[in-house]
């Protein structure tokens, strides 16, 4: 029993001789923190709600506030807040490069940089916190629906046209669904079609824009885009497209009304919602040849915060705890797993048959590339020229402008907007 007693004190003795376990630093008074999104993705939105409600419930002293515009694009509304001087302290972010050339976003710490592999830089520094990498573009079809007909995915684009003609003739629904009335879901297919034919014959086709060795009224330019028109004036696409939401093109698939849609990984969780029971499939648009070019990979996107949030110590911290608790593997997870969104860590995530497919084919492809908005240094667009071209692509779609029309003016629009901003010149670009 003495030797006993005498262990236990020994013991005793040695624990009070290590440190302390360090509790971990939070706010020394109630903060607030405006936080602002992409809010195109109805199930996006609700991931958001449910980490900050999980947040706030775990750190009480800070109130986290979204300021997020109900609509308008991710930079329309972020510059409506600027002007107006309620620039957001948090951002889930995009447009990296444009804001830390403005100085209103700061650089993040090497340690929130450190819960990510391989994270891509700015001219040398980290302004945000990579929270995904993106699997890629494809359609997504009703699997009952072609099982019964006898279709097949198709393994060429001559395929591809061949079976939305089938779907057209059977007349049971609309071969596709395109929730154009969002002017941002028209860059699915856009991304798509333009990695297809522009990219493919120049990967660094805006570089040669800015140097004046391509043009947007090229012939191969041209043939690619009126393949893209063709889907609409060929009637593949459901009538209503220019009022249809993409917050409405599952449930447009999952009720019979059109036979496929073309969008992310994250439309998986969103057709689970609108029917649990439902069976779907997925496949990628190969070009001519079979071969795939796809959207994808990780990308300069993820979370960041604001110049003057890194100012004020209090609003910093909580900032730090926000990206930190984002990425524990918990939460993590949930992002993931819910949004169909691939790690850019080491976090091992049970993801479903559909995303694995695209996983697979992504790693199969010939080629994998950021989105053409996505982009930094030599091949970033002008902010502003993104949905000037979208606008046009609506446009090409409803038949009231002809692919020369549309293309002439992105020529005259990116010969005005380059004046203010050319990477490759320098102009309009401020670096350190």
């Amino acid at each position: 029993m003495k030797k006993l007693l005498a262990l236990l004190m020994a013991l005793l003795m040695m624990l009070s001789a290590l440190p302390a376990m360090a509790e971990e630093e939070v706010p020394s008074e109630d903060v607030e923190l405006t936080f602002f999104c992409g809010n195109g993705d109805v199930k996006f939105n609700e991931v958001v709600e449910t980490l900050i409600a999980g947040f706030e419930k775990e750190y009480p002293m800070i109130k986290i506030t979204n300021v997020t515009p109900t609509s308008s694009s991710f930079s329309e509304g972020l510059k409506s807040l600027d002007a107006v001087g309620e620039f957001p302290d948090l951002m889930e972010a995009r447009d990296v490069p444009m804001w830390a050339r403005a100085g209103k976003i700061a650089e993040v710490t090497p340690e929130l940089i450190a819960l990510v592999n391989n994270a891509p830089d700015y001219n040398g520094k980290y302004y945000c916190v990579p929270s995904k990498a993106d699997a890629p573009l494809g359609f997504f079809y009703n699997k009952a629906y072609f099982t019964e007909k006898g279709f097949e995915e198709p393994q060429t684009y001559e395929e591809f046209i061949q079976l939305c003609e089938a779907i057209k003739a059977d007349g049971t629904m609309a071969p596709l669904v395109v929730g154009a009335a969002d002017i941002w879901h028209v860059g699915f297919t856009w991304m798509q079609w333009y990695i297809n034919y522009v990219t493919k014959v120049d990967p660094d086709f805006v570089k040669h824009l800015y140097t004046g060795e391509r043009k947007w009224t090229e012939d191969f330019v041209a043939e690619g885009f009126k393949k893209y028109a063709d889907i609409y004036l060929n009637g593949y696409v459901e009538e209503g497209f220019m009022s249809t939401s993409d917050s409405q093109i599952a449930s447009f698939l999952v009720t019979g009304k059109a036979a496929m849609f073309f969008s992310g990984a994250h439309m998986v969780a969103n057709i689970q919602d609108a029917d649990p029971s439902f069976e779907f499939g997925w496949f990628p648009l190969h070009n001519e040849d079979g071969a795939l070019n796809m959207w994808g990979g990780p990308s300069l996107n993820g979370w960041m915060y604001s110049t003057d949030c890194a100012a004020d110590d209090d609003k910093l911290l909580a900032a730090q705890l926000w990206i930190k608790y984002c990425m524990r593997d918990d939460n993590y997870s949930y992002y993931l797993t819910t949004m169909s969104f691939l790690p850019v860590n080491d976090i091992q995530v049970d993801f479903g048959e559909i995303v694995n497919k695209m996983i697979a084919t992504q790693k199969a492809a010939e080629s994998n590339e950021p989105g053409w908005n996505s982009k930094w240094g030599d091949n970033e667009i002008p902010s502003a020229f993104r949905n000037f071209s979208y606008k046009i692509a609506q446009e090409w779609a409803t038949g009231s402008k002809t692919i020369e029309q549309g293309l002439q003016e992105m020529q005259a629009e990116w010969d005005v907007e380059i004046q203010s901003f050319n990477p490759v010149t320098g102009v309009g670009v401020v670096t350190e």
